[in-house]
C-alpha cells in the first residue's frame, strides 16, 4: 500500500480531479483553501499573497499507483511548468 499526495494551485482543481476520474480512483481525501509559501511565492488567499493551494490524499496498491503515475506524467509534459506536485511513499501499516 502506498499513500499519495498530489499538491496544485487551486486553479488546476478541474484537471486534478479528471486525472484521479481516468486513473480510475474513487476513494481520496481532497483538501481545499490551504495557505502556503515556496520559492514561486506566497499564497495566502488574499489582496496581498492572492490565490490558494489544495491537496488530495489518496491511499493506492501498486497497480493504482502505475496507472495515476502514468496519467500525472503525461499531463507534466503536456503541460510543463503547471504547479502540481506528485509525492508517493509506502505505508508501513494501516488501522482501518
Amino acid at each position: 500500500m502506498k499513500a499519495v499526495m498530489l499538491l496544485f494551485d487551486s486553479e488546476l482543481v478541474e484537471e486534478a480531479l479528471l486525472m484521479i476520474r481516468v486513473s480510475n480512483i474513487q476513494n481520496y481525501t481532497h483538501f481545499t483553501g490551504l495557505h502556503g509559501s515556496s520559492k514561486a511565492g506566497k499564497k495566502e488567499g488574499s489582496a496581498a499573497w492572492p490565490g490558494t493551494n489544495e491537496i488530495i490524499m489518496i491511499l493506492l496498491d501498486d497497480i493504482s499507483l502505475k496507472k495515476l503515475k502514468k496519467v500525472i506524467g503525461d499531463f507534466k509534459i503536456k503541460h510543463p511548468g503547471r504547479p502540481l506536485l506528485f509525492f508517493n511513499w509506502p505505508l508501513s501499516e494501516v488501522v482501518i
